[in-house]
């Protein structure tokens, strides 16, 4: 008997939906990595927690890196990738590899591996692989990659499970204490974001004077220092402007030679926006401070505490983006 093939369009109309299958995902927990790899003179980081065996005899593992991802282009074009296991002690080096717009390997140990892939210090098991193939996974690049060298240690791993990253002991994802009391202004999302926002952004802001930047100019920096060229569009987004500010902003950037514009200069969306090595070199003691406010800003919380505000904060983030990461 004859099978019949299903048409396109049946597929489509029976496809779930995309928050849904996300969600549903979501219940099948996995482990958590970071996934390394070097591309001409950059260093490139991604937490990514898609990793799997494949074969024993050539060993094969594979991850899949996201192609709206500012360096899947890059990741893709390596010629090999380290994979970190992480332990549950490594919450916060997870969110920071998983963000975008920063140095992530900044004040962070390393040493260069076989593939010429950054080896994070202290952390293992890890698979440093020589790129064995590349696959297109719809939104995704599935990359596969044959181990050459392997650290081994035993660990806690970090868990993900249900948007929560977890420790493995753990029964559920810790439950918040209720507001100190149920008025609006203590219970109410936006106020809260809006106002700690202020808090924190003002307390840093008043140090930019001392750089002679201003807050937008600080964010453009900040959001190109991880060494992505990105385009006008995803980088306003990112530095919290509309478009035709930003191009003022970076007016005045390109004439104090801090930033670059390339590609077609008829097409502003188009245009890809890059650090100078002036404009490096000004970012960097400016994202140091940054991370020092940041540092004496959260020392009254747990290492979880900081974890957990910052994982909530992604989440949202995330929810509410165009593309996901």
């Amino acid at each position: 008997m004859a099978v019949k093939p299903i048409r396109d369009d049946t597929v489509a109309a029976t496809r779930p939906d995309p928050a849904a299958f996300r969600k549903a995902l979501g219940q099948f927990p996995t482990g958590v990595t970071i996934v390394t790899a070097s591309h001409g003179d950059r260093r490139l980081g991604m937490t990514a927690n898609s990793f799997a065996s494949v074969s024993l005899d050539p060993p094969l593992v594979l991850w899949s890196a996201a192609k709206s991802a500012p360096s899947h282009d890059a990741f893709v074009a390596a010629s090999g990738f380290a994979v970190h296991f992480l332990g549950a002690e490594h919450q916060e080096l997870a969110l920071r590899f998983a963000g975008r717009g920063t140095d992530k390997f900044a004040g962070i140990a390393f040493t260069t591996g076989t593939t010429g892939a950054p080896l994070l210090a202290e952390l293992a098991p890890i698979f440093e692989c020589r790129t064995w193939a590349r696959y297109d996974g719809g939104d995704h690049t599935i990359l596969v990659g044959e181990v050459l060298r392997l650290v081994e240690r035993a660990h806690d791993p970090l868990l993900f499970h249900s948007g929560v990253l977890r420790r493995i002991e753990a029964a559920g994802p810790r439950r918040p204490p209720a507001p100190r009391d149920g008025s609006f202004a203590r219970s109410y999302l936006a106020y809260l974001l809006a106002r700690a926002s202020f808090i924190v952004s003002n307390e840093f802001h008043a140090q930019l004077k001392g750089w002679k930047l201003s807050v937008p100019e600080w964010r453009v920096l900040a959001c190109l220092m991880d060494g992505e060229a990105l385009p006008v569009g995803e980088l306003a987004a990112m530095a919290l402007m509309k478009q035709p500010r930003l191009t003022k902003v970076l007016d005045r950037m390109e004439a104090d030679g801090l930033v670059e514009r390339g590609g077609t200069a008829d097409d502003r969306r188009r245009t890809l926006i890059h650090l100078t090595d002036k404009g490096r070199g000004l970012a960097k003691p400016v994202l140091r401070a940054a991370k020092q406010h940041e540092t004496e800003l959260l020392k009254r919380f747990s290492e979880d505490e900081r974890a957990i505000i910052k994982h909530a904060l992604d989440l949202l983030i995330d929810a509410r983006s165009p593309q996901d990461d």
